[in-house]
């Protein structure tokens, strides 16, 4: 029987392009070079790690996001994985991460069977952490967060999850969700003749109507979250005082003066 995986991945904006829409208060993601959210490039790796070494793997990545979202759909196929979905309607602008997470959920429903779903950690352009998670939860099934491995054994998942104090392993029965840290491992580079496979094949793209949602439960009319304004915060400059080896004494003396010090 094939092992489907499924990766969420989300393509964001490089981080020094950053630009927000001074009307809507969202990320104009167009403004921007947009690249793959750095966590998921370690959530695809995860998944292909998982296939080299069992029978029978298929692996689907998908994306909730505009048009040309496709490049990185393209990009993970070019890495290894074998279907790409793209999930685009005009509804879906503006969405938080409940809606974000249920259109994925419901993606994934419309695929049919699925073992393992992997997503990076959180994304560098809200790093909520909140989506992989979420999308256990619309599905009802077991979740593993933070984890750095993962590995299948006698029909179990076990992942290692990074804690404060430690590391700690748990085993999760199909169909779970597994989060993956960044930098948790080192994820392969397309190669030339993938992308060249990976154009041919092409992938799905489904719309609004497609993952059968109502359009008040999507996009920015089903987020909660209402930014009603923003400001620039002004940058604090800081001046900084030299003092000479001899001069100890007179530094202590200015810290205490100022209760940065207590003797």
């Amino acid at each position: 029987m094939t092992l489907e995986i499924v990766v969420m991945i989300k393509q964001v904006p490089d981080s020094q392009e950053v630009v927000i829409d001074p009307v809507t208060f969202t990320l104009n993601r167009s403004a921007a070079r947009n690249v793959i959210n750095p966590a998921d490039e370690n959530a695809i790796e995860a998944a292909l790690r998982i296939k080299d070494r069992e029978k029978d793997v298929h692996i689907t990545v998908i994306t909730m996001g505009p048009p040309f979202a496709e490049s990185a759909l393209l990009d993970a196929m070019a890495r290894g994985v074998d279907d790409a979905i793209l999930v685009s309607d005009r509804a879906f602008a503006g969405a938080d991460t409940y809606p974000t997470g249920l259109t994925l959920a419901a993606t994934i429903t419309k695929m049919g069977k699925f073992d393992i779903i992997f997503a990076g950690e959180e994304s560098t352009d809200s790093s909520t952490g909140h989506v992989g998670p979420g999308v256990a939860e619309f599905l009802g099934i077991e979740q593993a967060s933070y984890t750095s491995n993962t590995w299948i054994e006698d029909g179990f998942v076990y992942a290692e999850r990074e804690l404060e104090d430690g590391i700690e392993t748990v085993r999760m029965k199909p169909p779970c969700l597994i989060t993956v840290l960044t930098n948790s491992n080192i994820p392969r580079n397309p190669t030339l003749r993938m992308k060249i496979d990976s154009f041919r094949k092409g992938i799905k793209t489904w719309s609004l109507a497609d993952i059968e949602l109502k359009p008040e439960w999507v996009g920015l009319k089903g987020s909660p979250t209402v930014v009603k304004s923003m400001r620039t915060i002004n940058e604090k400059k800081r001046e900084g005082k030299k003092f000479k080896a001899g001069e100890m004494d007179k530094f202590v003396e200015e810290l205490v003066s100022k209760g940065i010090l207590k003797l």
